[in-house]
């Protein structure tokens, strides 16, 4: 299901040169979002337009942003689909950008596909700009004209060239910056022993622990790249956390999740402002049957194979602490902890640290 993210209204004081250097400094998708739709508005007889990405090999766009311009009424519904284009995109593949009135030219069942999705009135042209990551489509840009004013110009179309190119630019750059925060989230995570998790404002992954990994195995999707909360949590979740105040002491209250297997407790850990308007979550899920049950990590019989010192350093690894840190916190050599690890690794046959803070935190 295409989820709607984000509606931004007309800004009367927008202008052209800070529009432009908004596109060109961007560093998360918002803001570029805002900076498109201003320079827009600046150039174009523009009705509405949506930036329409996540965009799957079956052309259909998983999230957009959108924006409705003064001149439609209230109730329009955006357009926020590429059935339309498909079978274009299909037969034109690396296509910069066209137009409705391109694809009605060659195919005699575009307007009835159009129709049926029931668009906002008031216009009867788009131009549509696609953007392509290798072989696949990323991200498509819609741009309705009012209706009387679909001739596009010279001037249009020079000013359409141009703004490819900075979408273009932009759109790599907040997706490279988005990479790299997940990558640095995620090296967090592999370090903890807890059951953690980041999510951003629409309940999409960011992050996962191992531990959470395997906690939420039945959620995830093949690659384990995305995740699927059950109806009932995902409402639960959003209500929740929408409301949430506290960091820490905040708990989801345990009657409003609906889990035929097993309940969990969630809790709130930290709001991580790093995109844009909204914020990312970092919770943490226990089941209620391990803190009912929970007994001491080190009666488990996998840590039998570790001498009392290799233990309390396997402990502190649990805890998410650098080797340095650790040298410091048991006034050790650097080289005498790194030492102790690699003897760990031999012991427990793993390969790195992720594999061993999953091991140790989930077997019995």
């Amino acid at each position: 299901m295409l989820g709607r993210e984000h509606d931004i209204a007309v800004n009367p004081d927008a202008c052209p040169v800070q529009a432009k250097r908004g596109l060109l400094q961007a560093l998360d998708l918002h803001s570029l979002w805002r900076a498109c739709v201003d320079l827009i508005n600046q150039h174009l007889p523009c009705h509405s337009c949506t930036l329409m990405y996540d965009i799957n090999g079956t052309y259909q766009p998983q999230r957009s942003l959108h924006f409705l311009g003064a001149s439609a009424p209230g109730s329009a519904r955006p357009l926020r689909s590429l059935e339309v284009a498909a079978p274009y995109l299909q037969r034109n593949p690396r296509i910069d950008w066209y137009t409705l009135s391109q694809i009605a030219s060659t195919d005699a069942q575009a307007r009835l596909r159009l129709r049926a999705q029931n668009p906002a009135p008031g216009w009867n042209e788009f131009i549509h700009m696609a953007f392509w990551r290798g072989e696949g489509l990323d991200a498509v840009l819609s741009i309705r004209m009012q209706a009387g004013q679909e001739q596009i110009t010279d001037a249009h179309q020079q000013f359409l060239g141009e703004l490819h190119q900075l979408m273009g630019a932009g759109l790599q750059r907040v997706r490279s910056m988005r990479h790299e925060r997940r990558s640095i989230y995620q090296a967090l995570l592999d370090r903890q022993s807890q059951a953690d998790i980041i999510l951003d404002h629409e309940l999409h992954l960011i992050s996962l622990s191992p531990a959470a990994q395997l906690l939420c195995a039945g959620w995830l999707d093949e690659a384990g790249k995305r995740l699927r909360f059950p109806d009932s949590v995902a409402s639960a979740l959003r209500g929740w956390l929408r409301q949430a105040s506290q960091v820490g002491d905040a708990e989801l209250p345990r009657e409003a999740l609906d889990l035929p297997a097993a309940q969990l407790r969630i809790s709130l850990q930290s709001r991580l402002q790093a995109d844009g308007l909204y914020p990312m979550y970092l919770l943490r899920l226990t089941p209620l049957q391990a803190v009912a049950t929970a007994t001491p990590v080190v009666t488990r019989p996998m840590w039998s194979r570790l001498s009392p010192t290799e233990t309390r350093v396997a402990e502190l690894v649990l805890d998410g602490m650098r080797n340095d840190e650790i040298a410091n916190h048991l006034r050790r050599s650097r080289k005498t902890i790194e030492s102790q690890i690699s003897a760990i690794y031999r012991k427990l046959d793993v390969g790195h640290r992720a594999q061993l803070v999953r091991l140790l935190s989930v077997t019995g």
